[in-house]
């Protein structure tokens, strides 16, 4: 059911959710403290939304969250 729903989920909206989460969890002192980990955990939540990679983010922004040249982001 949970799938089905996913598949009706707009792509935008998909990246959207990967990068807001990606930001939250990166200001959290425990699991951001660590951000392989962080980026780790990230790609899995996109795979969870049914999506086969993660979704590319600005290099603008991954340079704000700290997050430039970390192995398995993907920018644009």
């Amino acid at each position: 059911m949970v799938e089905r729903a996913l598949s009706n989920v707009e792509m935008k909206n998909k990246e959207a959710a990967y990068q807001a989460w990606l930001g939250y969890y990166n200001s959290n002192k425990k699991v951001g403290k660590d951000k392989y980990r962080l980026v780790e955990l990230a790609n899995e939540f996109s795979r969870c939304m049914g999506l086969d990679s993660p979704p590319a983010i600005p290099k603008l922004v991954l340079g704000k969250m700290g997050l430039k040249n970390i192995r398995g982001l993907r920018s644009k």
